[in-house]
Parts: C-alpha cells; structure tokens; sequence
C-alpha cells in the first residue's frame, strides 16, 4: 500500500487531473492535466497478473526503479514490496520481492539501456 501521508505537493493550489481509458486486452492511455494544462507523463504499471516469469519480472521492476523519480521510486518501492496478484508470477520460487538484484540493477540501468 501506497503511503500517501509521505507525499507532499508543492502547490495545494493546483488542479490534477487524471484521465485513464484501460483496454482489458491491450495497452493502458493516461492523460494528466494541471490546471487544465496536458503533461507528459511517464506510466510505471504494475500487473503482476499479466502473465510474468521472474525473470522478466524482475527485468522490469529494475528498469523501472531506475528510471524513476527519487519520489515514484519510493512509492514504486512500496508496490513492489507485496504487489497485489503476486502470485500470478510464475517460476519465482522463494525469491523476495526486492531482492538484491534490482538495487545493482537499478544502478547499472542508468547509464545503459535495460529492456
């Protein structure tokens, strides 16, 4: 669970809103406006029922901790921790959700490309 009472905005002030047109088969479309002003966004999407092996899990949740803002990444941290459906990912054995992988990868993510 997210732990909303650690983020704090910068401006009280500004209107956000959120747009989110999800297609059950395909692709996710987010649109983010403030103050009624679109924004680029970048979407970390954690599925762990979309039909994951460990190991692209894992090469995931890497990539996308090491491209995140210090604050996604925390909240981020907080997803990977116990994702919801993590039982839908398969060939995990016994393996944490953050083991020590993604924080050496998380590292080395960032000066090359980890897809």
């Amino acid at each position: 669970m997210i732990d909303h009472a650690s983020v704090v905005s910068n401006d009280a002030t500004s209107a956000i809103e959120v747009v989110v047109a999800r297609d059950p088969d395909g692709p996710t479309e987010i649109q983010v406006f403030i103050d009624g002003f679109p924004r680029t966004i970048t979407e970390y999407h954690v599925d762990p029922g979309a039909g994951w092996t460990w190991t692209d899990w894992t090469r995931a949740r890497d990539h996308n901790l090491a491209n995140a803002s210090p604050a996604a990444r925390a909240a981020l941290r907080q997803v990977y921790a116990n994702p919801p459906g993590g039982e839908y990912i398969s060939d995990r054995g016994g393996a944490s959700w953050l083991d020590d992988t993604e924080v050496d990868g998380a590292e080395s993510c960032r000066n090359q490309e980890c897809d």
